[in-house]
């Protein structure tokens, strides 16, 4: 790549790009940023770049933001690149890339076919956009690496970063070079701007280019060679080195030379413009006011003037450099300093005038049909031009054209001022042609799909009181069923409960299935979510029956499903489900597809099918970035993977599942229910650091949430934690905590998880004689609520609770022990066999270590080496830092050296032809310890005569006279 004549410097920044260029032509993807001060010389960096890369086989295209109400615009840079590609590859090539979803991708790209867009809202179809829009780009790089150059995005709209900043994160493999520009001195410490940028310099793939200003040398050389020192000086010295500020001085000293030069940069803008004729001055207002580079047809219209006279104003402008004609045929101001300080510059009166005839010559020219880019502007030129009447029509218009190709910041931000301009409008309502109520909760939904539930609940709340409690009673209904959903997303489960029951209240008696279909449904899920389960059933089911959209039945299929699988009817649960998944397919409903995935999924994992799960789960995953769903319902299957493989042990696979979909730059992003998972790994790995801030964040973004199982998962996690770092009086407040936020659900395994977590605070605390009555009589209260979720499970299960259940009990009794300083070894030992049969290595090796610590007291040694050695593997394997730590402790204590297997026990100990069962080993390894029978009794928790019968029972099937006898036997002293 050579220099182009008229280019000086910046050598370092050019070979930076040209790296960037040969990483991407390789495959991988590279994101640089070129930043600086406005006028420091980033669009000529650029525009050398791209003339460098000229005779290369690229797909080269360029888009620019434009100042036109900075950042109203959905996506413009985006648009505008996307139309410099179709002019390079064609229109049929584009529809080749999209494959199918001309529709969805016509967003981003106009000459593909909007006929059929999908209606679909929320950031599930903002996420399936920006998905399909990465593979498109995929597929084109394919063929020819693809180089994006975006300028000026200081002035992007927040959709358009957003969508830069996924590329960037989900570019792979991909032969894509995305470079863009953008000044320093724009940006706001606040502004969603300066935190995108943040994120995308962080990124791996990212290179960042801040331009300095030049020095005397670079500057006289761009200047032009041969002028003398003292003037490189004197324009250096007055200039800083900002290479625009310097020409203009330059310049300004070449139009009057000897005579003054202003000292400021707006002084000397305007010179050139001052000088200009009238026409040529009002030919500069109107591109002034427009923002954007500006036809000739339009000029005309909005300047006034006619033929000979724009000729002569646009000759005159492009004489003296402050016009510049652009590749189109159009024109626009050389420098957007100039442009903002000639509208500056401009009386109030003068800009809303330039405004106005900007819009009402764009309206004439736009027509009926206007494009979402030309209604937003309109928007803006009317508003501006303080005509509130058509502000109001064309911002509702580009209110609703953003929010259909789901540029919710935009959206929002046009809903915005057309609520205000709603107040300032006497026929509002004629020009909408709706009512405020109604605008109200359209606006709600826009917001809440941009992020803001807490302020679209506010803005539906206003509209059920503008309705009042004597209005339509189906219009309060659906506004209630709304808010509903509204306050469930905002994590208010109480205020979700209360707005659906309303809607249900005022559809009493009255008919309309679909409406009463929809409320019934998010009842019941809310009432689901929340614990309540026998009425969610009944109100799915009455649901169901009057639903006629197969959507709307396929949702209450895979709610009615969840509910009776968590009811005990688990074939029957499982098995309507399926039918729910099967609708779901039927009716290409994406997020009920993956909502069926995801609840199976659960449901396989409460039946201990952990590998059935597992699998069904990455097919889930796989399913979702198919559907270009990945980064949002996608993470829900990524959380329940990862709860799964945290059963299984296989820790590591939990941060490669996060990583194939999520970079690490970008973990903060992942959804709570994932959060939480990895915190339960990191405490187990004595990492307490890190999982004290993943929980810190998980509980500040879930005041409200009283989602069972998420409460459950997420308040034992913070108890261990709690445990881990010996705060056990922390610990308890966590499981009391997160009982109370259970309420009078009918959430029965959370509660167990909840009060097992409690019980194992509680044993510790005794262990380490902390006041030990009053955990014992916290214990207590614990196991009456372990007793009472057991038999529900069971009374569920018919009589059978599901296995981790089952396990979790078993656990509850051994620590409830253990508070009370009653013999637990036994208990010990059937809970690690359980662990053990079920495949969870980690409360194995747990139980493992309690039963150990049993076996010491009473000086077992062999069966304490068994446990501790089983232990330690089963921890060493899951890199669990802190029972590894534990274990180190009781082997020191019991004098085992980690690393060495146990001797193998006495062939007599194994007893091939003594038939001892596992009560009489045990017995018989503690008389040859040489206990009584009363000490057996209580090491062993049965009763002394029972023990009698077991000790009569050994010693005739070992053949030995006595107890001393077999003791010898049992140590294998006996020949």
């Amino acid at each position: 790549m050579s220099a182009s004549k008229g280019f000086v410097g910046r050598a370092a920044e050019l070979a930076a790009l040209a790296a960037a260029l040969d990483d991407a032509t390789r495959g991988d993807p590279r994101t640089v940023l070129i930043a600086g001060e406005a006028g420091v010389g980033k669009t000529r960096l650029l525009e050398e770049f791209e003339e460098r890369c000229d005779g290369h086989d690229l797909l080269l295209a360029r888009g620019a933001c434009v100042s036109v109400g900075a950042g109203e615009l959905p996506y413009s840079p985006w648009l505008a690149a996307m139309h410099a590609v179709e002019m390079s590859v064609g229109a049929e090539a584009l529809v080749e890339g999209a494959r199918g979803e001309q529709a969805a991708l016509s967003a981003l790209i106009p000459a593909l076919s909007d006929s059929g867009r999908s209606s679909e809202g929320g950031q599930l179809a903002r996420a399936h956009l920006f998905s399909l829009f990465l593979e498109l780009l995929g597929r084109l790089a394919a063929k020819r690496p693809l180089v994006l150059l975006l300028e000026d995005l200081h002035w992007a709209d927040a959709s358009s970063l957003d969508l830069l900043l996924f590329l960037s994160r989900n570019l792979r493999r991909a032969p894509v070079l995305l470079a863009g520009t953008l000044r320093t001195d724009e940006l706001n410490e606040d502004s969603r701007h300066r935190v995108v940028f943040g994120e995308l310099i962080r990124g791996r793939s990212a290179t960042y280019l801040e331009l300095s200003r030049f020095g005397r040398e670079d500057l006289g050389a761009m200047l032009g060679g041969g002028l003398a020192t003292d003037v490189i000086a004197k324009v250096h010295e007055r200039s800083g080195g900002n290479a625009f500020l310097a020409q203009e001085i330059f310049a300004a000293e070449q139009r009057n030379p000897g005579g003054p030069v202003p000292d400021h940069l707006r002084d000397l803008l305007m010179m050139r413009v001052d000088g200009l004729s009238e026409e040529g001055q009002q030919v500069v207002g109107v591109v002034a006011a427009a923002g954007r580079p500006v036809s000739g047809a339009l000029l005309e219209a909005a300047s006034g003037l006619a033929g000979p006279a724009l000729r002569l104003g646009l000759r005159d402008a492009v004489t003296r450099q402050v016009l510049v004609r652009t590749t189109e045929e159009s024109y626009q101001l050389r420098h957007s300093l100039t442009a903002e300080t000639f509208y500056q510059d401009l009386l109030p009166g003068e800009r809303a005038g330039l405004h106005r005839a900007v819009a009402t010559a764009l309206t004439a020219s736009a027509g009926p049909d206007a494009s979402p880019i030309v209604q937003a502007e309109l928007a803006h030129h009317w508003f501006h031009g303080r005509k509130d009447d058509d502000a109001l029509f064309w911002t509702l218009r580009a209110a609703r054209s953003a929010a259909i190709v789901h540029a919710y910041a935009e959206a929002r931000r046009q809903y915005g001022r057309v609520l205000d301009l709603w107040r300032r409008v006497p026929a509002a309502a004629e020009i909408c042609e709706t009512t405020y109520p109604r605008l109200l909760d359209e606006a709600a939904e826009v917001l809440d799909y941009g992020g803001d539930p807490r302020r679209a609940v506010e803005l539906t709340a206003e509209a059920i009181g503008v309705v009042g409690d004597d209005g339509d009673p189906k219009a309060l209904a659906a506004l209630h069923e709304h808010l509903a959903r509204l306050r469930w997303r905002a994590s208010d489960t109480p205020g979700a409960l209360a707005a659906a029951r309303q809607a249900m209240a005022l559809l009493d008696g009255r008919s309309d299935p679909a409406l009463r279909a929809r409320a019934g449904e998010v009842y019941a899920r809310v009432l689901m979510l929340s614990g309540h389960y026998r009425q969610a059933l009944r109100e799915a089911q009455a649901a169901l029956d009057v639903a006629e959209s197969p959507v709307e039945r396929g949702y209450l299929l895979v709610t009615l499903g969840t509910l009776r699988f968590i009811r005990g009817e688990r074939d029957a649960g499982v098995a309507q489900l399926r039918d729910g998944l099967a609708l779901a397919e039927s009716t290409d409903s994406k997020e009920n597809i993956l909502r069926a995935y995801t609840n199976l999924t659960y449901c396989l994992q409460m039946l201990n099918q952990l590998e059935e799960g597992l699998d069904l789960a990455r097919r889930g995953c796989d399913l979702a970035a198919g559907f270009g769903l990945r980064m949002t319902t996608g993470m829900v299957l990524v959380g329940n993977a990862a709860d799964i493989l945290l059963d299984l042990g296989r820790w590591d696979e939990i941060e490669q599942l996060i990583d194939e979909v999520l970079p690490d730059e970008a973990a903060d992003d992942l959804p709570l229910y994932l959060q939480y998972v990895r915190a339960e790994v990191r405490v187990a790995r004595d990492e307490r650091g890190a999982a004290r801030d993943i929980l810190d964040l998980v509980m500040s973004r879930s005041a409200g949430k009283t989602d069972q199982d998420f409460v459950g998962h997420a308040y034992s996690a913070l108890a261990a934690l709690e445990i881990a770092d010996g705060n056990w009086p922390a610990a308890r407040r966590a499981v009391d905590e997160g009982l109370a936020k259970l309420g009078d659900g009918e959430g029965a395994f959370p509660a167990l998880r909840l009060a097992v977590c409690g019980l194992q605070a509680a044993g510790e605390a005794y262990a380490r004689h902390a006041a030990p009555e009053t955990w014992r009589d916290w214990a207590q209260t614990l196991s009456a609520r372990v007793a009472s979720a057991m038999t529900e499970l069971r009374r569920a299960g018919g009589g059978q609770a599901l296995p981790v259940a089952e396990a979790l009990g078993q656990v509850a009794a051994a620590e409830l022990l253990r508070v009370r300083g009653e013999p637990q070894e036994a208990a010990w030992a059937e809970v690690a066999g359980t662990w053990a049969s079920l495949g969870h290595p980690y409360p194995e090796a747990q139980a493992r270590l309690r039963l150990a610590e049993c076996l010491l007291r009473r000086g077992a040694t062999s069966a304490v080496h068994r446990e501790i050695t089983v232990a330690a593997r089963l921890a060493a394997g899951l890199r669990a830092g802190r029972l590894t730590g534990e274990l180190s402790r009781l082997a020191g204590l019991a004098g085992v050296v980690l690393g060495q297997e146990p001797a193998p026990a006495p062939e007599a100990a194994a007893g091939p032809g003594w038939g001892l069962t596992r009560r009489e080993a045990q017995v018989l390894d503690l008389v040859a310890l040489g206990y009584t029978n009363g000490r057996i009794a209580r090491s062993l928790d049965i009763s002394e005569k029972t023990v009698s019968v077991h000790v009569s029972n050994v010693l005739a099937k070992l053949g030995a006279a006595n107890r001393w006898e077999a003791g010898l036997l049992r140590r294998g002293e006996s020949s």
